[in-house]
């Protein structure tokens, strides 16, 4: 037999803390001032006067002041030339066909009318004019009014977000360790050999 000792290695689990950064997902609320604006139209009947101007022919008698044109006989004494045929003459020193002009002078009165403003003249007329004349009715009408107003309400509604965190894990490896020895006892297979004598007889 053959005493031996046989090792074999021995495996060790090592934990390791590791430290790592992650991110959390959190609730997170978000709120507005949400303003909406309401109108309601509403409308009444009211009475209104309205007036308008209608234009009527209106006569009337006012004096009147013309003015008054009367005329003058007036005169002018002028002194004018006359010319008459006088018989004939020698060929081309007279008028005509051998003619001879007498010419005199004479004087002749002319009669004219001047007319003058003297004084006015004062007369009754009748005149005619547009006179306006108011005319009123009374109508309803119909005014429509929109009155709005600002509601404002608070809406809030989730939103998420994230956050800086970190976790600690165990991180696991294997490593060799002390090996395993045990004492063994071999037994290994032996041969016996012996002489063999040759028999003589």
């Amino acid at each position: 037999s053959i005493y031996a000792e046989v090792c074999v290695p021995a495996f060790a689990e090592k934990i390791t803390p590791v430290t790592l950064a992650i991110k959390n997902v959190v609730d997170n609320d978000y709120c507005f001032d949400r303003v909406l604006t309401v109108c309601e139209e509403t409308s009444q009947i009211v009475e209104r006067e309205i007036c308008t101007y209608e234009y009527a022919r209106d006569d009337v008698t006012a004096p009147c002041t013309t003015t008054q044109v009367t005329y003058a006989d007036k005169s002018e004494t002028m002194k004018v030339t006359t010319c008459n045929p006088s018989g004939y003459g020698s060929q081309g020193y007279g008028y005509g066909s051998g003619e001879h002009q007498y010419c005199r002078e004479e004087y002749q009165t002319q009669a004219y009318r001047v007319p003058l403003v003297t004084e006015p003249k004062q007369e009754t007329c009748k005149l005619a004019y547009p006179a306006p004349k108011k005319v009123c009715v009374t109508k309803s009408i119909e005014i429509t009014e929109v009155k709005c107003e600002d509601k404002i309400e608070n809406k809030c509604f989730n939103v998420a977000k994230f956050e800086d965190s970190s976790v600690t894990i165990e991180q696991k490896e294997t490593v060799i360790g002390e090996p395993s020895c045990e004492q063994l006892t071999l037994t290994l297979p032996t041969q016996a050999c012996s002489k063999h004598q040759p028999y003589h007889g």
